[in-house]
């Protein structure tokens, strides 16, 4: 063997060594936040800062129903702020701030998205701060996934499902639900063109394979590009159960009498995706403090609870939430077992990915 040779794959083997690593850090859902980051200004600054600011405006994917319980909390505290929230499709959310920002008009102070692909361009971009809030170290360490890119929420990709008409049978399992056409022989779910479907069912893949999918075929599935639809079809029974579906329908049932009384949800105890959605300051905001005052607000304790309520993950560790909520990521890894939870990261993988994985979906479900 040459030296040349040797040297080469020594070199081999350190990159693949490190990107291991890499990855078991982007993956790892138990650690908690660590690392140097823009200091976090006292929280009384921002105060000040933001009283002299025009308002908070959000560029968001978030349903509006959910969403105004979190920002109507957070007004609630700053009685002075007023929120001006948009829940936009994900690829708008960053083609109007990036057209805004370069004209330079008012844009959003904040963006939340849970597309992973356009974090990473917004990170290539320049579109955020590196503005780092507080309590973060109480947090696992896929809170930060960029400078200045933070989870905002963890979302299980969860069942709903119609329990008028599946009687006593509770749906937990997408392989079990595969297997039964009988029982399950109308389903929904979200098409891989929707970015928090192709998202979640990227994520059970990487668990499961593609055989549940391969099962339940063409011939089953009426996929939909919401969730708002998904719950329609479930409550018409033209579906009995959609699968890896958007959790905040855990806040749109119960906000619903007829939805709660006809529909139902649970765990994917197969296999979980944890969708992120993502959150961050942008650079060409007119209110940076603002903005900043509402990331410090949602991982604090009192936030992690509005979040919660809202339908939202809440995610601190060791947050025990009060009045009876249970969305966390506390309750999904003690419902589903931590070896079946995936967080899907804002990784160039999930980005290469894609043409090819949409293609295999499109292939199965037309």
């Amino acid at each position: 063997m040459s030296l040349f040779t040797s040297r080469r794959r020594r070199a081999l083997a350190l990159v693949s060594v490190l990107s291991t690593a890499l990855v078991a850090a982007a993956l790892a859902g138990a650690a908690t936040f660590r690392g140097s980051a823009a200091p976090n200004p006292p929280i009384a600054k921002l105060i000040a800062q933001s009283k002299r600011e025009s308002g908070l405006i959000v560029y968001g994917n978030a349903p509006s129903a959910n969403f105004k319980v979190v920002t109507d909390a957070f007004k609630k505290k700053y009685p002075w702020i007023n929120v001006t929230s948009y829940d936009l499709d994900n690829n708008v959310i960053f083609s109007k701030y990036a057209s805004e920002a370069a004209q330079g008009s008012r844009t959003a102070d904040l963006l939340v998205s849970s597309a992973p692909n356009l974090w990473v361009y917004a990170r290539r971009q320049g579109y955020l701060q590196d503005f780092t809030p507080g309590g973060l170290e109480h947090f696992p360490l896929f809170v930060k996934q960029y400078k200045g890119v933070y989870v905002l929420t963890p979302d299980p990709a969860i069942i709903v499902y119609n329990r008028r008409l599946l009687g006593s049978k509770v749906p937990t399992r997408l392989d079990t639900m595969a297997r039964d056409s009988a029982t399950y022989d109308k389903l929904t779910g979200y098409t891989v063109d929707n970015l928090f479907g192709y998202t979640a069912l990227w994520g059970y893949v990487q668990k499961k394979g593609w055989s549940s999918l391969q099962r339940v075929g063409t011939s089953r599935l009426r996929a939909t590009n919401c969730v708002a639809q998904q719950l329609q079809l479930l409550a018409q029974g033209a579906a009995k159960a959609a699968y890896l579906t958007s959790p905040t329908a855990r806040f749109t049932i119960e906000s619903n009498p007829q939805y709660k009384e006809l529909l139902a949800w649970t765990y994917m105890r197969d296999a979980t995706s944890l969708v992120p959605r993502g959150i961050g300051v942008t650079k060409k905001g007119a209110s940076p403090a603002t903005a900043k005052l509402f990331l410090n607000y949602v991982y604090s304790t009192q936030g992690q609870q509005i979040m919660c309520e809202a339908g939202f993950t809440a995610f601190r560790l060791k947050f025990k939430p009060a009045k009876g909520c249970k969305n966390t990521l506390a309750e999904v890894y003690a419902k589903v077992g931590k070896k079946n939870v995936i967080f899907v990261p804002f990784s160039q993988k999930f980005v290469n990915d894609q043409p090819a994985f949409k293609r295999r979906w499109h292939g199965i479900f037309g």
